[in-house]
């Protein structure tokens, strides 16, 4: 899947289209590298505020209801991109206005055609086992981007068939992550990032433990320390918030305000999360248009974000939020249930339709249930079936057999409108015909104009855009998370833990 998604993302950024991004002028340079050194402790402010060295960060992120034999390394890919922006750099940063700026790569250029570009590597960098960093990592490390790339005398080469203006923000997203492997093992590898990993234990259900890289390119993280565990249900996480024993904590959204109720420091990001609905494709219920158009006007989104989502998120009329695609304003709010009864009449008596969703995910258990009572209001009736994650992973490759919809939620992987949007389409693709997993172009008409031929197939139905939520202890300083950087992975490096008072 991620190679597969990669390479669509690379070949999309690569289109030649009359609305395509383009310049005049015969070289173009980037951003010159600055230095990302984080502020030594210093004495000018009060010894409260100063940052300090040293302590122990206790993260708790996730639970995992499988074994990863029993899941497979896809099910732990979320929890193994986390680690691997704690870990590994990219060649580019993005910051909080979304805009590249220098990280490994301390400028780059390209021709006037934007087919070549060429990014020079920022000296001294080593990995964490005291290896230089070389071109050819690189370049080994970006096989799946898409297109030729060859080392250089100081960093890699890019030439693509068709112009890229914007391969260095592909090149930004965590996934593009530069690494070397140590042995044949997906995660025997060694990084040049802020952390480096102790230990790592699947079998404990995700534990892994990381120390600060002395050595770091960008200044030695504040923390000694990293403890990472994905082993605690989110009320068990907000418990050992509250007596001390973790200091960042993963809440799901819906629990956001009762965590804020019990006096729990909480930090949304921005909305990055897609919930929605989508039709199998051989489902020969789900086959009819209209009906499937039926549900998507009698589902009330703006109660499932008040009631479900307790109001920590945004109800959904496109694949991309606002603040990402500047144009959902542009689509017409789905929501009408009037007109839901009127095609479920037309219809005449419509099949009983099968909904399911992973059973362990009460955030899907409480929309799923929503949308079956508004369903019915509106003439669709629908039974609802829990799913273990790993028997779903099982039916893969056997279209997933026994129901008509699923609920998905996809994350959204860049504050890009075309990488965030390719992204989703590869996630969605089970539920698409294949000419609306494509981009005609990479400008905002072409994006919006491929959102709008998704929308109106009815294929994927849009219900919420959702924030990812942190809750902070009561030690954590330095924490923040600006739009732009809301999917560079979580800023660690820069917090501190202050003393406890003696």
């Amino acid at each position: 899947m991620k190679q597969r998604w990669l390479q669509q993302i690379a070949a999309t950024s690569c289109v030649a289209a009359a609305c395509a991004i383009a310049v005049s002028v015969p070289h173009t340079s980037g951003p010159v590298a600055a230095p990302l050194v984080r502020p030594e402790v210093g004495s000018a402010a009060p010894a409260s505020e100063r940052p300090r060295y040293g302590g122990t960060l206790n993260v708790e992120l996730g639970e995992l209801d499988e074994p990863a034999a029993t899941t497979g390394i896809v099910a732990w890919r979320g929890i193994v991109d986390q680690i691997w922006s704690l870990t590994d750099d990219t060649l580019v940063r993005l910051d909080e206005r979304g805009e590249p700026q220098p990280l490994l790569a301390e400028s780059w250029e390209h021709d006037a055609t934007m087919k070549r570009w060429k990014f020079h590597l920022r000296p001294g960098v080593k990995f964490h086992d005291g290896t230089p960093l070389a071109p050819q990592n690189v370049v080994d490390a970006l096989q799946m981007v898409g297109g030729r790339h060859s080392a250089t005398s100081d960093g890699v080469q890019f030439d693509l068939s068709e112009p890229a203006p914007l391969l260095p923000s592909l090149l930004a997203m965590r996934q593009n992550h530069l690494f070397r492997a140590v042995k044949n093992d997906v995660l025997a590898t060694v990084g040049t990032g802020p952390f480096r990993v102790d230990s790592w234990d699947l079998q404990k259900k995700g534990h892994a433990t990381a120390s600060a890289n002395a050595d770091y390119w960008g200044g030695r993280p504040f923390v000694d320390t990293l403890n990472l565990d994905f082993s605690r249900t989110a009320r068990d996480r907000m418990i050992d918030l509250q007596v001390g024993k973790a200091d960042i904590i993963q809440i799901p959204p819906e629990m956001a305000r009762r965590a804020t109720d019990e006096k729990i420091r909480v930090e949304p990001t921005p909305t990055i999360e897609l919930l929605a609905l989508g039709f199998w494709n051989r489902s020969p219920v789900a086959a009819n248009p209209r009906l499937r158009e039926a549900l998507s006007r009698a589902i009330d989104r703006e109660a499932i974000v008040n009631l479900v989502l307790q109001k920590e998120g945004e109800a959904a009329r496109a694949l991309l939020p606002q603040w990402i695609s500047g144009t959902e304003f542009l689509h017409p709010d789905p929501s009408d249930p009037a007109a839901a009864s009127a095609l479920v009449k037309e219809i005449g008596p419509a099949a009983t339709m099968i909904l399911s969703y992973y059973s362990d995910d009460e955030l899907q258990k409480a929309t799923a249930e929503r949308i079956a009572v508004n369903a019915r209001e509106a003439g669709i009736t629908i039974n609802l079936r829990g799913i273990p994650p790993a028997e779903v992973e099982t039916k893969a490759e056997n279209d997933r057999r026994g129901f008509d919809a699923f609920l998905v939620r996809v994350d959204l992987t860049s504050p890009v409108a075309l990488h965030a949007l390719v992204g989703a389409l590869i996630d969605l693709d089970g539920f698409l015909d294949k000419r609306d997993t494509v981009l005609d172009g990479n400008d905002a008409t072409a994006i919006y104009e491929r959102e709008k031929s998704v929308l109106e197939s009815y294929r994927v139905i849009p219900i919420a855009h959702l924030p990812r939520v942190y809750g902070l202890g009561a030690r954590v300083r330095n924490w923040a998370i600006p739009a732009g950087a809301a999917m560079n992975g979580l800023p660690l490096a820069d917090v501190w833990l202050e003393r406890e008072a003696q």
